[in-house]
């Protein structure tokens, strides 16, 4: 009945970009194949190949892909994680989520939805993405 629990470890890395508390960025698109950290405000898309960390003081307004993503701040966009969110008690999400996997500590606050993927979709759709990029 219950499933079992994973025993995947997250790969939240060493963040190589840290946006700082009283920084704001505006209009831009934040590319890494880093971890990264935002503690400030962020308006724009962030699209990262590894961890990214939303801390207490961090807010996001635009949608975030990335493999793995750990929210104390808010989120004000979608989020597409090919693996897990892990939404700590401070957390607030106004958006929709795609996930492998999701922690959701007692206190934090999503509007929107969930949607789970399995490994197997998410093979099945990394291969048709490469097939179309070929055509």
């Amino acid at each position: 009945m219950f499933m079992k629990k994973s025993t995947q470890k997250p790969e939240y890395d060493k963040p190589m970009t840290i946006i700082g508390q009283d920084t704001v960025l505006e209009g831009a698109v934040l590319k890494s194949s880093k971890a990264v950290q935002i503690n400030g405000k962020f308006i724009g898309d962030i699209q990262i190949d590894s961890s990214v960390s939303i801390g207490e003081t961090g807010l996001i307004q635009g949608n975030i892909k990335a493999n793995y993503l750990l929210v104390a701040g808010k989120i004000q966009g979608d989020c597409e994680l090919s693996s897990q969110i892990h939404l700590t008690s401070t957390a607030v999400i106004k958006g929709n989520i795609i996930c492998g996997s999701i922690i959701i500590d007692e206190g934090a606050q999503v509007n929107g939805t969930c949607s789970m993927i399995s490994s197997a979709s998410q093979q099945s759709n990394k291969q048709e993405k490469k097939e179309n990029s070929k055509a």
